[in-house]
């Protein structure tokens, strides 16, 4: 019977809804039997209604004297009420039992879809700043998982749709069940930069190859990040000057940078050239990049370090240089598959 009414298709709140009414309605019509059959009053029949589902007060009941069809009612009313009670009571329980399943599978099946990752970038911190950064990786296709110590944030994360890891960034067991091995990138926004700090010390011990980025809301906390073992350091007030500085000075520059940078029409990307590419050994003139692939290489980084912009066109390309590139949609694409050894 149970198994039934668990699988009509109701939420847990509907069932649960549903038994309170069931026992509701099974009072209110023994209360007006107890009142027809017996002429009680009606806080007397419902004390007898009460007592006879509860069969807590069965001696009260029996001392009542109760007629041939009040003592039949009596026994219609211990089965239908006890019946209902007991649905009332396994709904509740069974609310609270299924709650707590789905809360263990549903932090094994986060777990197990963490463990799966690699090559992705680890979010720690889901404020304001870490929301913005998650929506333009998941727009950029970049898998993504949030680290926050608040449940809120990491409500909000699962509801954005990323995966995350509900625990301190500082805490080097929070950064591995992130896949911290396995990421290519960290981000540190967190509340304050001593966070910031600690948590790229302790990832950069973790991975020593991993490309850290962290926020720095003080100006002399970036030389502390840097020393820490972040790649890159960022301070969004320097950046907001310096962007509001150049479109006062070049608007029609940073309407282009931000055209190419969207990729609307046009991308800017960076490309590392793997050790099996066929560009290695090659000089960019015989290459010819822009009539195979439309790409135009605007600066290339050397493995040592050493950028170049506008390289000449005999330059020769190394493994694990990387270029950066700007050409049509797609160019990207073409540019993988005309070069890679398969």
């Amino acid at each position: 019977m149970f198994k039934k009414y668990e699988s009509t298709g109701l939420t847990a709140i509907q069932r649960l809804i549903f038994a309170l009414i069931l026992v509701i309605v099974v009072v209110l019509v023994g209360t007006v039997g107890f009142i027809i059959l017996e002429e009680r009053s009606f806080v007397d029949a419902l004390y007898l209604t009460l007592a006879t589902i509860s069969t807590l007060g069965m001696k009260s009941a029996e001392q009542s004297d109760p007629t041939l069809a009040g003592r039949i009612w009596i026994m219609c009313l211990i089965v239908v009420g006890i019946t209902s009670a007991m649905i009332a009571v396994s709904t509740i329980v069974g609310m609270v039992v299924e709650g707590q399943v789905r809360s263990i599978l549903g932090r094994r099946k986060l777990s197990n879809k963490i463990a799966s990752l690699s090559n992705h970038i680890i979010i720690c911190g889901y404020g304001r700043m870490g929301r913005l950064l998650a929506e333009h990786l998941k727009l950029r296709q970049v898998p993504a998982v949030v680290v926050d110590l608040e449940t809120r944030h990491t409500a909000q994360a699962e509801q954005d749709g990323f995966l995350y890891v509900l625990g301190d960034a500082t805490d080097e067991t929070v950064l591995r069940d992130a896949g911290i091995e396995r990421a290519r990138g960290l981000v540190a926004v967190l509340a304050s930069d001593a966070e910031n700090v600690f948590t790229t010390l302790i990832t950069r011990d973790l991975n020593h190859k991993i490309f850290i980025t962290a926020r720095a809301e003080k100006l002399e906390s970036e030389k502390r990040l840097l020393r820490a073992g972040a790649n890159k350091v960022i301070c969004p007030s320097i950046i907001g000057a310096k962007r509001l500085a150049n479109i006062l000075t070049r608007p029609g520059v940073v309407d282009f940078i931000d055209f190419a940078a969207e990729g609307f029409d046009l991308e800017a990307e960076q490309y590392r050239i793997p050790p099996d590419s066929k560009l290695v050994g090659q000089s960019l003139r015989q290459a010819h990049l822009p009539r195979q692939t439309g790409l135009l290489v605007v600066a290339l980084e050397h493995k040592s370090g050493a950028t170049v912009f506008n390289p000449d066109p005999d330059i020769v390309l190394q493994a694990d240089d990387n270029m950066i590139v700007i050409g049509r949609l797609g160019s990207m694409a073409q540019l993988e598959q005309q070069f890679s050894q398969t």
